[in-house]
């Protein structure tokens, strides 16, 4: 009986949290093989961040890489909240190869559907 509400638990709350992204600063450029599924590498500091990196979580194992610098076009913006949690903003819509379209807000990957014209 123990077994089935651990699992239960597991299942209800820890499952949300591993799923949850995560950021890290870096002091120069990550390589793609060095990136951890559900981890936004953010290149620079608190005061001045310049790069996000993070692996696709489409699962095709390539790097992408976002400019936060604002006088850049296109850019990104990068925030956490008191916890901890990273919001890239606007949406990450990749062009090339698996065309992911997707925003991460407040540590969660959220989908884009797909509009096919």
């Amino acid at each position: 009986m123990m077994k089935l509400l651990k699992k239960i638990w597991n299942y209800l709350f820890k499952k949300k949290d591993r799923n949850l992204y995560s950021f890290k600063f870096i002091s120069d450029n990550p390589s793609a093989k060095s990136l951890k599924k559900n981890t936004i590498y953010i290149v620079g500091n608190e005061e001045y961040q310049k790069w996000a990196y993070l692996a696709c979580p489409c699962g095709c194992e390539e790097a992408i890489m976002l400019s936060l610098n604002q006088n850049m076009n296109p850019s990104w913006s990068f925030s956490s909240n008191a916890n901890g949690v990273p919001t890239i903003y606007p949406s990450i819509n990749k062009l090339d190869n698996c065309l992911s379209h997707f925003w991460i807000k407040e540590g969660k990957l959220i989908w884009a559907k797909n509009v096919i014209s």
